[in-house]
């Protein structure tokens, strides 16, 4: 009786054990899905920001960009 009631319970303890394990392996792919995922958004955000200083600063330079008229003395 009392060898049976401890089969059981191994068997309790083993199948939770199992159970946890398979949870732990989902958790891990799904942490690396997600690190795949926000290092990629990390990367095309970082080029965006990237663009847009370089943008603003080519049309800031085109903005102050002047061309002397004819007879001006030139600038320092």
């Amino acid at each position: 009786q009392s060898s049976i009631r401890l089969q059981k319970f191994v068997f309790l303890m083993w199948r939770h054990y199992n159970y946890e394990r398979m949870r732990q392996g989902a958790d891990f792919y799904l942490l690396q899905s997600n690190s795949t995922y926000v290092n990629i958004w990390t990367a095309v955000q970082s080029l965006v920001i990237i663009t847009a200083g370089h943008l603003q600063l080519c049309f800031l330079k085109r903005l102050f960009k002047s061309e002397p008229a004819e007879g001006d003395k030139p600038r320092c």
